[in-house]
């Protein structure tokens, strides 16, 4: 879920660039890994179990599809194109089970080898091998080799709307608006479906235009195929839009919407534990989160049920999940997942390691200095360190779209000294529970 520690929408990339052509692990980590490494040659990675509250009858079909594909796969006429769709299976099985550090070098393991001899294969096989491949990539964070590997597709096929939906992620994450906002218009004019309309409202929330963010996300929903994981993400990203603008109501109402559409959504369910908990019925949320902590080991999820503990004064509760979370964060970071900017909220929020919530946050900014994010959590990290000078350089950086969010004017507030500013900040989201925002509650 979007909070100060994990971005809703980095996290939400892969999920909106595929279409409805598809119908956790009980495994330890140690496994999972060695399903994936092998030593010798190559070896298709093995389809993980799905929790059976997790739309399994959906599961049984694509765990047919698999077998399918992998028996495929072993005649060397086949052989690309099962791979490819074996592919897409993962991306698919990462989104809807949260085992991101498996599926997604998974995928990338199998797209790498259809890659190996690109003579071999098709355009249209070339061109989707290379898209889903930087699907992945923005899925682990890697936006500039993202933006590079979506060149390349692009050069192969300047007609299909979805390699423009990596354009304008790769772009809006490097902090590449204005570039993001042509490949967007493009998209658009070749295919508005839910992931331009998706797009779309992002951009206007980033510009500032809330209005028009959530027009174009209410016709991404209309846009969605009943029942698709797509849609409901989508509908929950409505909900998160709405609940960080203090619409608590609408916001619960589209959470309830997306676990209806798709039984025991996990999103979903964790997007009713927030506003629960935002309403102050913290048993009632601690529950709804554990239930969606059950289907999906989802670090948001986790961070989110211990800043719940963190509201409550339950120390030792919270305390006991740190170093899941750490642990976590290291899993994604071996298995070549970039969580520099997630990672440093965390540090700042739980650990109050204020140089290391730092140091990672001007790692991430030589990789994109123009992101507005990444100049928010510096301004965060440079004046949790006391470094007032910097601070302001990089809120004025982090403000540049006119992105109306409760925190970025709370620390920009607090870094200026200026009482308005946290003031608007607090009527956009009075529900703020980042590392200062009980000191600026004092400020008014």
């Amino acid at each position: 879920m979007k909070n100060n520690n994990y971005s809703f929408y980095a996290l939400s990339i892969a999920a909106l660039l595929f279409t409805s052509s598809m119908i956790s692990s009980c495994n330890s980590t140690e496994e999972k890994e060695e399903q994936v490494l092998v030593k010798q040659g190559f070896q298709i990675p093995e389809l993980l179990e799905r929790e059976k509250d997790l739309s399994y009858d959906e599961f049984l079909k694509i765990r047919e599809k698999f077998n399918k594909l992998s028996f495929e796969a072993g005649n060397e006429k086949t052989k690309i194109e099962s791979l490819i769709k074996l592919s897409e299976i993962y991306i698919y099985e990462a989104r809807v089970t949260g085992e991101h550090p498996y599926y997604y070098n998974a995928a990338l393991v199998t797209l790498n080898e259809t890659l190996k001899d690109t003579a071999k294969m098709t355009a249209d096989q070339h061109f989707t091998a290379l898209f889903y491949k930087s699907t992945v990539q923005l899925s682990q964070h890697k936006f500039n080799e993202a933006l590079i590997t979506g060149k390349q597709a692009l050069a192969l096929n300047n007609t299909n709307s979805g390699i423009y939906g990596v354009l304008v992620d790769a772009n809006v994450e490097i902090g590449n608006y204005e570039e993001a906002v042509k490949n967007c218009d493009k998209m658009i004019s070749i295919r508005p479906d839910l992931r331009s309309y998706s797009r779309i409202s992002y951009l206007r929330e980033i510009y500032g235009d809330m209005k028009g963010s959530v027009k174009s996300m209410e016709q991404a929903i209309e846009a969605g195929a009943p029942y698709s994981e797509y849609k409901c993400w989508t509908i929950v990203t409505m909900g998160k839009m709405l609940e960080n603008h203090n619409q608590l109501d609408s916001a619960m109402a589209y959470y309830q919407f997306s676990a209806k559409e798709r039984a025991n959504y996990p999103f979903g369910i964790a997007g009713m534990a927030s506003v629960e908990a935002k309403r102050g019925n913290y048993a009632k949320a601690d529950s709804l989160y554990t239930v969606a902590l059950n289907a999906v080991p989802e670090i948001g999820f986790i961070i989110d049920q211990a800043k719940l503990y963190k509201k409550q004064g339950k120390k030792g509760e919270m305390k006991r999940l740190v170093p899941r979370i750490e642990s976590m964060f290291q899993e994604d970071i071996e298995s070549g997942h970039n969580v520099n900017m997630e990672y440093a909220f965390f540090l700042l929020d739980f650990k109050k390691d204020y140089k290391r919530a730092l140091d990672l946050g001007l790692k991430e900014y030589k990789l994109r200095p123009n992101n507005i994010d990444v100049n928010r959590l510096l301004a965060f990290a440079y004046y949790a360190n006391g470094d007032n000078e910097n601070a302001a350089k990089h809120i004025k950086i982090a403000m540049k779209t006119n992105k109306q969010e409760g925190d970025l004017y709370c620390i920009s507030g607090l870094i200026n000294k200026d009482q308005k500013q946290i003031k608007k900040g607090f009527a956009i989201d009075p529900y703020q529970d980042h590392l200062f925002a009980d000191r600026a509650r004092k400020m008014i």
